[in-house]
C-alpha cells in the first residue's frame, strides 16, 4: 500500500512546474545560476528552485508537531536562499555569516530529535552532527540528480516510508525529474541546506536507540571526510568548490554521468537499509 506521504512527491513536482511559470512569466522568484568557468559546466542560466521544497513539507511538519525541526528547516532553507541570490550576482555570503546561520537550525535540528534536558551530549552530538551534514549534504549538489535522489534514499528507508522523515524524502523525490537526467532545475543552497537539515534530525534521533542509523549517512560523509581532508592537504579552504568530489572521482573512472545519481542512490539505500 503506498503511504499517504507519497502525495509530497506530486505535489512538489507540481509547485516546481507553478513556480518556474511564475519566474519566467510574472516575476523573477528564482534565482539563477549562471554557468562559469572550471567546475561550473552547464550551459545556460538554471534556476535555483530548492526553496520551493519549503512551503511544501513546512505545513506538514507543523501539522505532525515537528516544531522544532520546522524551525530548522526554515532557518537552512532561508540562509540556502538568501546565499542563492546574492550568488546570482557573483556575490557569496560571508561563511561566517553562513556558519552562524547553519548552527541556528543545527541546535533546533538537535531539539527536534532529543530533549536537551535529558540528554545533553546527545545534544550536542547531534547538533555538531547536523552541521556537518547540513554541508556535506550541499558538497553532494554537483552532479545532477544525486543530493535529491541519495537524501530521498536516506530518508525513505530510514524511515520506512513514513512520517516527517518520509514527507521530505518524497518531496526530494518529486524535485528529481527537473533535475535528472537532465536538469532543468537546481536544488542550490535553499534545498540541499532542508534537506540536510532534515535528514540530520532524522538520523540524529534514531542513532539515539541504534548507533548503526548513521549507515543511512555513511555516503554523505564520506564524501565530506575525503574532499575536505584533500582541500586541507593542498592547502585549499575547505568551503571553496571544486572537482574533487566521490561524484567526479566515479566520472572520472568512467561511469557514465547520467548514471551517478542512482548508484549513488543505490548504494545510500543499500546502507541505510543495514541501519534498520
Amino acid at each position: 500500500m503506498i503511504p499517504y506521504e507519497a502525495i509530497a512527491a506530486a505535489i512538489t513536482c507540481a509547485a516546481l512546474a507553478a513556480a518556474t511559470w511564475l519566474n519566467r512569466a510574472v516575476i523573477g522568484c528564482l534565482p539563477d545560476d549562471p554557468p562559469r568557468p572550471g567546475r561550473k559546466q552547464h550551459s545556460r542560466p538554471i534556476p535555483l528552485a530548492g526553496i520551493v521544497l519549503l512551503p511544501v513539507v513546512l505545513p506538514w511538519l507543523l501539522w505532525l508537531g515537528e516544531w522544532w525541526l520546522a524551525v530548522a528547516a526554515t532557518i537552512a532553507a532561508g540562509v540556502g536562499y538568501y546565499d542563492d541570490r546574492g550568488k546570482e550576482h557573483g556575490r557569496d555570503l560571508d561563511w561566517r555569516w553562513k556558519a552562524l546561520g547553519l548552527g541556528f537550525a543545527s541546535l533546533a535540528a538537535a531539539a527536534a530529535a532529543v530533549d536537551p534536558s535529558q540528554q545533553p551530549l546527545a545534544f550536542l552530538g547531534i547538533t555538531a552532527l547536523a552541521f556537518v551534514l547540513t554541508n556535506a549534504t550541499n558538497f553532494l549538489d554537483n552532479t545532477d540528480g544525486v543530493c535529491a535522489s541519495l537524501s530521498a534514499a536516506s530518508l525513505l528507508c530510514l524511515s520506512h516510508g513514513h512520517g516527517a522523515a518520509a514527507i521530505v524524502g518524497f518531496a526530494a523525490l518529486g524535485f528529481l525529474p527537473w533535475n535528472w537526467p537532465r536538469a532543468h532545475l537546481f536544488l542550490g543552497d535553499a534545498g540541499a541546506y532542508l534537506l540536510g537539515i532534515v535528514t540530520s534530525a532524522m538520523v540524529g534521533r534514531a542513532a539515539v536507540l541504534d548507533p548503526r542509523a548513521l549507515l543511512a549517512i555513511a555516503v554523505q560523509l564520506a564524501d565530506f571526510v575525503q574532499v575536505v581532508s584533500a582541500r586541507i592537504v593542498l592547502g585549499l579552504p575547505p568551503w571553496v568548490g571544486d572537482r574533487r568530489h566521490l561524484t567526479h572521482i566515479v566520472q572520472n573512472l568512467g561511469l557514465p554521468k547520467i548514471a551517478v545519481a542512482p548508484v549513488f542512490a543505490a548504494v545510500g539505500a543499500l546502507l541505510a537499509m543495514l541501519a534498520r
